[in-house]
């Protein structure tokens, strides 16, 4: 597998490495794993990555609570405190905003517990994922915020290969525009695998484990 460094077209300092291959998810089949380590666990690049997420809500959206899914709880916070500055102009100026992150249940759907309901229920929702293939996991987790009583007010993400999920746009610091040669794709229309092509790895938000 080769591998390239990109460079966000929101910020210089937020990179990420896409490796080529052939990977299978859950959902579907994608020519790249995009390697965001950095940005989920270091606290200078999840900084980084929070204020350029912030820009596009901070004066056009109200929010009481971050829900994060793929460990990206590190951007979350962040996040939440960019959002929370004191600012004239700011919809959720020194609001003390909440972050949690769903519980996958025995039959993998998501579910909040009843100490976290009170933080999703009749609360303005910002959705934080790490990335955006297929858009199922984005949304059960709108179904999921829905359930809970929450009103989603927008979609973050760092990689997205969709523009929105349902009618709620998708803002990202990463697209398929940015790794040449992105493609993804359902299983069973994957061109990969109707090419004769071997599955190289398996492949989630934790990272990849090749199958040779």
């Amino acid at each position: 597998m080769s591998a390239m460094i990109i460079k966000s077209r929101e910020a210089n300092d937020l990179k990420l490495t896409a490796y080529h291959g052939h990977f299978a998810t859950r959902h579907s089949h994608n020519s790249h794993y995009l390697d965001i380590t950095r940005m989920k666990h270091e606290c200078a690049m999840a900084n980084i990555a929070a204020a350029s997420l912030a820009n596009h809500y901070v004066y056009e959206k109200e929010i009481d609570t971050v829900v994060c899914l793929d460990g990206s709880e590190v951007i979350g916070t962040f996040l939440a405190r960019q959002l929370s500055q004191k600012n004239l102009f700011s919809l959720s100026s020194e609001k003390n905003i909440c972050v949690v992150a769903p519980e996958h249940d025995s039959n993998g759907l998501l579910i909040f517990r009843d100490n976290l309901r009170p933080m999703v229920s009749e609360k303005n929702v910002l959705l934080l994922i790490s990335t955006v293939n297929s858009g199922k996991t984005a949304a059960r987790a709108l179904e999921c915020i829905e359930y809970y009583g929450g009103t989603t007010q927008g979609v973050a993400a760092v990689f997205s290969a969709l523009k929105q999920v349902g009618d709620i746009p998708v803002i990202s610091l990463f697209s398929p525009e940015d790794i040449p040669g992105y493609v993804t794709s359902l299983v069973k229309d994957c061109p990969m695998c109707k090419a004769g092509q071997k599955i190289d790895a398996l492949s989630n938000s934790y990272g990849f484990s090749p199958l040779t």
